[in-house]
């Protein structure tokens, strides 16, 4: 049966949303995730002049949903950062002050590097960094390397 591109896209969004929605509500708040599965939609709605020679339609939504998620990351401010949840694990977690100095450490860097550094605190692999901002996983190794370095002689 042939659908029209408009009837495709209206099935993959009716059998696909709730799968989209509850991936993005694991990983954020219930606005964000919102917000989020309706710009997923959005930017399958790109696709439509080769929907028809998408093969998996499920795999191209979760991979923009992906992306977009991704995207949102890197747009929010760097509101708390340590030490420890940089690059170390010490004993000192608890430590307020040196949060606090890590912080003003890290709100000096450019914002390339406070957004690679955001990233790599929210939990994302250098291969996720690198598809994020248009990198190599070995370039955002060399980079988060670099800022290490870098941290250490701001202190």
């Amino acid at each position: 049966m042939n659908y029209s591109i408009d009837e495709q896209f209206d099935r993959i969004y009716e059998k696909l949303y709730p799968a989209v929605l509850s991936y993005f509500r694991k990983r954020t708040n219930e606005d964000d995730a919102e917000d989020m599965v309706q710009t997923t939609f959005m930017k399958l709605w790109a696709y439509l002049p080769c929907l028809e020679q998408i093969k998996n339609a499920k795999s191209l939504v979760f991979s923009i949903a992906k992306h977009v998620y991704c995207d949102k990351m890197r747009q929010k401010k760097l509101l708390e950062i340590s030490e420890n949840e940089l690059f170390y694990e010490t004993e000192s977690k608890g430590d307020f002050t040196k949060q606090i100095e890590m912080q003003m450490l890290v709100s000096v860097l450019p914002q390339k590097d406070r957004e690679l550094i955001e990233l790599r605190r929210m939990g994302c692999s250098s291969r996720e960094i690198g598809k994020t901002l248009g990198i190599s996983a070995s370039a955002v190794r060399s980079r988060l390397q670099e800022l290490r370095k870098k941290l250490k002689e701001l202190k």
